[in-house]
């Protein structure tokens, strides 16, 4: 049996799922079979200050953290001071979901995988 792909979160692709109600999760499993899911804790962090900027922020970190909950998503530590900086970190030994330009570019100068939204309804994978 192949083993599974890992897919790191990014706290953007986290929120896709309630701004543009896309299921980041089964969109990942139709791409690459089966997944296992992490989000570093400095995502995690991240995505615990959104949700103390306003209501629809609130909303939308709670259907991502219910979501998260749903696909047995682990919550990992990895090097960097910050987000992007641990997720760059796993990007050796995962695919990237992130709608982050900036971060997607380093990941593919490193040769990468990066899985991102394209026209707000379709997940795609580069490398």
């Amino acid at each position: 049996m192949a083993s599974a792909s890992r897919v790191a979160l990014d706290s953007s692709m986290l929120l896709t799922i309630s701004e543009f109600k896309v299921d980041v999760f089964e969109e990942a499993k139709k791409l690459l079979g089966r997944v296992d899911f992490v989000v570093p804790s400095k995502v995690k962090e991240e995505i615990e200050r959104i949700a103390g900027r306003g209501l629809k922020e609130r909303k939308s970190v709670k259907v991502a953290e219910q979501a998260m909950r749903q696909h047995n998503v682990q919550v990992v530590e990895a090097e960097g001071k910050n987000a992007d900086e641990a997720l760059l970190s796993l990007s050796a030994n995962a695919v990237i979901a992130t709608n982050d330009r900036e971060l997607k570019r380093k990941i593919l100068e490193k040769n990468g995988k990066v899985m991102f939204l394209r026209k707000r309804q379709f997940i795609e994978l580069s490398s």
